[in-house]
């Protein structure tokens, strides 16, 4: 009976801890249009020209 109380408390704090990873992964990796713009122009650069 221990064992399921353990797993009753102890879930929710994993998800939150992997959901709050995965949130600042991904909000590292944002770009700003200014950024974006810029790779474009570099890219266009490199292949057209």
């Amino acid at each position: 009976m221990v064992m399921y109380h353990e797993i009753i408390i102890f879930t929710p704090i994993f998800a939150l801890l992997i959901g709050f990873i995965v949130f600042a992964i991904f909000k590292k990796r944002k770009r700003s249009a200014k950024s974006i713009y810029k790779l474009i122009d570099d890219l266009e650069k490199k292949y057209i020209y």
